[in-house]
């Protein structure tokens, strides 16, 4: 029985409270209408895109010199950078300053917190969000269906030139690293050319292997001429029957031989320095310094053409999204949902009252001023 007679309670009050609860019922259907139909209408525009690996910035796999695949699509790493990029205050001011959002918000640029309030304001028509397929997705709300697909996609494009722009100044750090590296090596390089040149001149040795080759071949020569002569000046110089000229033809063709293998052996007798000791004593110095110089033109080479690559890189618009979607301009508001908000108020404002009435019937008995009386006491 007693909840047939909290039910009839209920109805009863409902009856007795029924113009207030019409009334307040019928006020907020109408002023939750009218809020509504003032409220204006909000449209919004979404551009969906993934990171673009920083791998194909990499000149070694432009160029082929690697052979490792290249991964077009960037990792969770790369995801997360973009996201940082996408919030960051250069592409809001960079939006505020492009779309001229001072005006479009009313706010006043020449207050101090002007700036302020118009980043505040236009966050809170943005987002930008990693969605269930790991893509970024960035979206603009605005009352201008057009401005708000511009918007969208003038961010999405502003995001991109600071990603390629952080990945350009490491290349730039780069360049400048090899081009002052370069000039030291080319200075070295200089250096050793001298060093080169100076003993080439010094000891006469221009080709190690040719003239290595040439000094065998002609301490050969001389050698046999001399030992040949020898022999047959020992033969015939005590044999009366040869003519005496054919004896001193021997005897000087063994001197001419014995004055080569001089010459050979030693420098300075005939205004030169072409001879073995000469070389022997200053191969192992110019093999050295020649061997350094050819090591350092070949690591100046590929500085060089490492150099070029990534100038070539540098210079090379590679971007740092991929785009799936442009922002194109929406036909439907997203906001407000006039129907839901006038219906929920007008529920909120009669359960409101209903509340009130039910409490008023309560405690409607209740003497109050006695209670203040007693209370004071």
């Amino acid at each position: 029985m007693s909840h047939r007679d909290n039910l009839l309670g209920l109805i009863g009050t409902i009856y007795r409270w029924r113009k207030t609860l019409r009334n307040a019922t019928a006020l907020a259907l109408a002023g939750s209408a009218a809020f509504a139909l003032w409220l204006p209408n909000y449209y919004q525009s979404t551009t969906v895109f993934y990171p673009a690996s920083p791998e194909v910035s990499k000149p070694e796999l432009i160029f082929g010199s690697s052979a490792k695949m290249i991964e077009y699509f960037g990792t969770d790493k790369d995801l997360d950078r973009l996201l940082e990029v996408a919030t960051s205050d250069e592409v809001t001011d960079y939006l505020v300053s492009q779309f001229g959002l001072y005006h479009h918000y009313d706010v006043d640029s020449a207050s101090s917190e002007g700036l302020f309030w118009v980043r505040e304001n236009f966050r809170s028509h943005y987002a930008v969000q990693k969605n269930k397929n790991d893509a970024i997705e960035l979206s603009i709300e605005d009352t201008d269906p057009q401005l708000a697909a511009d918007m969208a996609n003038a961010a999405r494009e502003k995001i991109n030139e600071i990603s390629q722009r952080l990945v350009k100044n490491t290349q730039a750090r780069f360049l400048a690293s090899f081009e002052e590296n370069i000039k030291v090596k080319q200075k070295e390089l200089d250096k050793l050319a001298d060093s080169v040149r100076v003993l080439q001149n010094k000891y006469g040795i221009y080709s190690v292997t040719q003239q290595g080759e040439v000094f065998a071949s002609e301490l050969a020569l001389a050698q046999g001429e001399v030992m040949r002569n020898r022999g047959r000046l020992e033969v015939l110089s005590d044999n009366p029957l040869i003519p005496k000229d054919t004896v001193e033809y021997i005897r000087a063709n063994l001197r001419a031989g014995e004055r080569t293998l001089q010459r050979l052996y030693k420098s300075g007798n005939y205004g030169d320095n072409f001879s073995v000791s000469n070389y022997n004593e200053g191969l192992p110095q110019v093999a050295l310094v020649n061997d350094l110089h050819y090591q350092a033109r070949r690591q100046l080479s590929y500085d060089v053409e490492r150099y070029h690559q990534i100038r070539s890189a540098y210079n090379t618009d590679i971007p740092a999204i991929q785009l799936i979607s442009v922002a194109e301009r929406p036909i439907m508001k997203i906001r407000p949902k006039r129907t839901a908000l006038v219906v929920a108020s007008t529920v909120a404002v009669f359960l409101f009252t209903l509340l009130a009435a039910l409490l008023a019937d309560a405690y409607r008995d209740v003497n109050w001023k006695k209670l203040a009386a007693d209370s004071e006491n």
